[in-house]
């Protein structure tokens, strides 16, 4: 049985630009057990010459048709260079949008990306360093720790965002379940949790 161990994240600053990976030709993509692997082989990387990202008031129907388009599960927000958050394909599909909308007194097709996004701030960060001995294990346990739907990765030279690694994407790999519920920090954590699920 394998064990995977939790790595060290930060939590992410404001103004974070984007870099390619300098590691992305140093994956190794053997291994029989899928979360045995390097970490790397499930990182997506990011090239800050090319990175698409949507505009923070493009709309929830274009953001769909964006991500249809460009057959990717997940975009960056960004506004003149510097990145806000990141949206994805199952998050415009789920009930979180109407959701979103009914909090905010507005029909669905009002919503903007800022409006739905998963906002930077909320999001932990690791080192491309760290990533050079881990595996995909290590990283899936460390965001379910975390409760995160994504996990960025920094390149140590310059602190620059080189990619991020996708929760679903990992589950898929693994073929098993985690807990995807996000730790409480703080009360209103709590409070803005029952708001957004009117169910409990």
């Amino acid at each position: 049985m394998n064990t995977f161990n939790r790595l060290n994240t930060l939590d992410v600053t404001t103004d974070m630009p984007v870099q390619a990976n300098p590691l992305i030709n140093d994956v190794d993509n053997n291994g029989l057990d899928r979360l045995s692997v390097s970490a790397q082989k499930y990182m997506h990387n990011l090239d800050g010459q090319n990175s698409v990202c949507l505009d923070p008031d493009t709309s929830v129907d274009e953001a769909t048709l964006v991500l249809n388009k460009t057959h990717v599960a997940s975009m960056f927000v960004a506004q003149d260079g510097a990145l806000l958050g990141i949206i994805s394909q199952a998050r415009l599909g789920s009930r979180h949008i109407l959701k979103e909308a009914q909090l905010r007194g507005c029909q669905r097709r009002e919503l903007v990306a800022t409006d739905v996004m998963l906002p930077l701030k909320t999001l932990k960060q690791v080192s491309l360093t760290e990533l050079r001995t881990a595996s995909a294990g290590d990283v899936l346990v460390t965001m379910e720790a975390h409760g995160l739907d994504y996990l960025l990765v920094t390149a140590p030279e310059t602190g620059q965002i080189c990619g991020y690694f996708d929760l679903v994407e990992l589950i898929k790999a693994g073929g098993r379940s985690v807990n995807q519920l996000r730790p409480a920090e703080h009360f209103n954590d709590i409070v803005v949790s029952l708001l957004h699920h009117s169910e409990l």
